[in-house]
């Protein structure tokens, strides 16, 4: 499913003609490291596949990264370093569509916790 790879999703925002934040997968500190370098700082660290986000947070520096990426991989086999979007804004839209491909917006709204935190985590 495109929704549920990053990578797949991000080229199919790409061939839409839109941008996604620049982001890597990582399962060693190494990798973090050398990712937020590539991304530049701040970037945002989280736990992949851990609910309340464990060892998630923002990093300024390396040595905020370095903590942070530790911290998660106890939590997770795997850390996901994203460029910061401190700062925007969220808004996100409900669409129903279906087996005809007809679409609807249920509605839309702003999420008002700040960008990077899950709804669910709030």
């Amino acid at each position: 499913i495109t929704t549920e790879d990053r990578e797949l999703f991000a080229k199919a925002v790409d061939h839409c003609g839109y941008k996604v934040a620049e982001s890597a997968c990582c399962t060693t500190l190494e990798e973090a490291v050398e990712a937020a370098r590539k991304i530049g700082y701040p970037v945002l660290v989280r736990a992949a596949f851990a609910l309340g986000g464990l060892g998630s947070g923002f990093a300024q520096d390396e040595k905020e990264l370095i903590a942070l990426v530790n911290q998660a991989l106890v939590n997770s086999p795997q850390v996901i370093v994203d460029k910061s979007l401190k700062g925007w804004k969220e808004l996100e839209y409900e669409v129903v569509r279906d087996a005809n491909d007809n679409c609807i917006t249920v509605c839309n709204m702003e999420n008002f916790d700040p960008m990077g935190i899950h709804t669910g985590d709030s």
